[in-house]
């Protein structure tokens, strides 16, 4: 836990990757991703991030887009069972893909 606590903090599934924890909330309609470093809240403004959905044969993509602190949302409703690929990257920095099987 050298950065942070991996307990979700919205009810999601927490993943640390790069030094970041990353946590992938599924919700009715879209689905949500909460950054933190060092157990801190980590602003999403200059993240860039996608997200791929893969359920069965059937593959969605999505991008994220900001929506205010550390929170990110996207489009896309992701089942249970699926395997998510979520790509983050933020100015010149190479990008993280954190995985999550649901």
């Amino acid at each position: 836990m050298a950065h942070g606590s991996l307990e979700p903090k919205h009810g999601g599934v927490v993943k640390e990757a790069h030094d970041m924890v990353f946590e992938l909330v599924r919700e009715d309609t879209i689905t949500s991703l909460y950054v933190r470093d060092h157990g801190e809240d980590f602003s999403t403004e200059n993240l860039v991030a996608s997200i791929t959905v893969l359920a069965g044969k059937e593959k969605s993509e999505a991008s994220f887009i900001p929506a205010g602190g550390n929170k990110m949302s996207a489009d896309v409703v992701v089942s249970e069972g699926a395997i998510v690929l979520v790509r983050v990257s933020e100015n010149d920095h190479h990008p993280v893909t954190i995985r999550y099987s649901l």
